[in-house]
């Protein structure tokens, strides 16, 4: 297991203005993973996320959720609907808070749940999004302070957002201020550009991609893999969040898209270094 912190570190904490304790990614057979607290979703075990995943290849981004809620959501006749599920995967690679990135009109966001209470219609990636919180439909946590204030402190332990670790930091980089435990838990898009579409992965094509929750002891009773084409990304450090609809549990991870040499490219490299290789086996 190979920990390391990723570059973006100092650049959201200066942006933000404070110095900010972010946790080591976490990295297994290509992928990085953040690792949820366990126990701290609220309401039952099937509303407890374990952990998320990122992948990346030349063609493709993968994002895997592995927690105790279906893709479809769990029925619950509190809920406006009827059922409580999955919000959106936010994507935030401006270096800023996700309230600043949002202002900014920098936010990305992913609709993977079709049957979500997202303000968009299709799956798939939007950009430029503006952000809206469901939790109150959802007979949830309308606040980030309602949920870490919830049952005398049962959730203020480490890692209850997985690679943002504590309640402070993670006031701080939903809206850019420690002390702003007041703002809303954004769960879902509102609205959107959209920007291309996503490809739900079976568990075995997961697995056969190397992705394991559980050599972390990380698996939970489902598992949400898609992915999406790497040319829809921008090449930079990123935060990637996620909460459920009510906002029972939610989880945070930090990753970084690069720029993956295509094959051809490598193959001219290889070619390359052969043909040096020669020519310093014949000069000598």
């Amino acid at each position: 297991m190979i920990k390391q912190l990723f570059g973006f570190t100092g650049a959201i904490a200066l942006s933000l203005g404070v110095a900010q304790t972010v946790q080591a990614g976490t990295f297994h057979n290509g992928w990085n993973y953040s690792l949820d607290a366990q126990g701290d979703g609220s309401g039952g075990s099937v509303y407890d996320i374990k952990g998320l995943a990122f992948q990346e290849t030349e063609q493709h981004v993968y994002f895997s959720i592995s927690g105790n809620t279906p893709l479809t959501g769990e029925s619950y006749g509190g809920a406006a609907d009827g059922n409580v599920g999955w919000g959106d995967l936010m994507l935030n690679f401006s270096g800023n808070s996700f309230q600043a990135a949002e202002q900014n009109g920098d936010l990305l966001g992913i609709r993977f749940a079709e049957t979500n209470d997202s303000g968009v219609s299709q799956l798939g990636l939007y950009g430029g999004i503006v952000t809206a919180s469901v939790a109150g439909d959802n007979a949830g946590y309308t606040t980030l302070n309602h949920y870490y204030s919830a049952s005398n402190g049962k959730f203020n332990v480490a890692n209850t957002m997985g690679d943002i670790s504590t309640d402070e930091e993670v006031y701080e980089y939903f809206s850019g201020d420690p002390n702003g435990s007041n703002i809303k838990t954004q769960n879902v898009i509102a609205s959107g550009n959209y920007l291309g579409a996503i490809e739900l992965i079976s568990d075995q094509d997961a697995a056969d991609a190397g992705l394991d929750f559980s050599h972390f002891n990380a698996t939970g009773d489902e598992q949400i893999t898609f992915r999406l084409d790497r040319s829809l990304l921008p090449t930079a450090s990123f935060i990637a969040s996620v909460f459920l609809e009510c906002a029972n549990d939610g989880i945070a991870l930090h990753g970084e898209t690069t720029d993956v040499p295509e094959p051809s490219i490598l193959g001219g490299l290889v070619l390359l270094g052969m043909v040096a290789g020669g020519r310093k086996l014949r000069a000598a």
